[in-house]
């Protein structure tokens, strides 16, 4: 798994990409796979619920926030990682 670093990146607008995007803030920050993942979750979640779904872009939210703030202090974060553990439980973010 390969490693990406960005001192450069900003939490907030990772977060913002991943709301007005449909997950974009994923791909900004590297995490392609992730980003594809995030965007299948939500459209099939947001279509069974009739739009309920789309709460969990929040989640998305504040996991790209989270990692754009490691990525911020000059850490890296791996291609699948995850700002918000139980994320690993879902297939696409292990």
């Amino acid at each position: 798994m390969g490693e990406i670093r960005k001192p450069d990146a900003n939490p907030i607008i990772f977060a913002l990409a991943n709301w007005f995007g449909g997950c974009v803030g994923y791909f900004i920050m590297g995490q392609q796979g992730k980003a594809i993942a995030a965007l299948i979750y939500t459209v099939v979640l947001s279509g069974c619920t009739m739009g309920v779904g789309w709460f969990i872009v929040f989640v998305f939210m504040y996991d790209a926030y989270l990692l754009g703030q490691k990525l911020q202090n000059g850490e890296a974060i791996g291609e699948k990682e995850n700002g918000l553990d139980f994320l690993s439980n879902l297939p696409g973010f292990k």
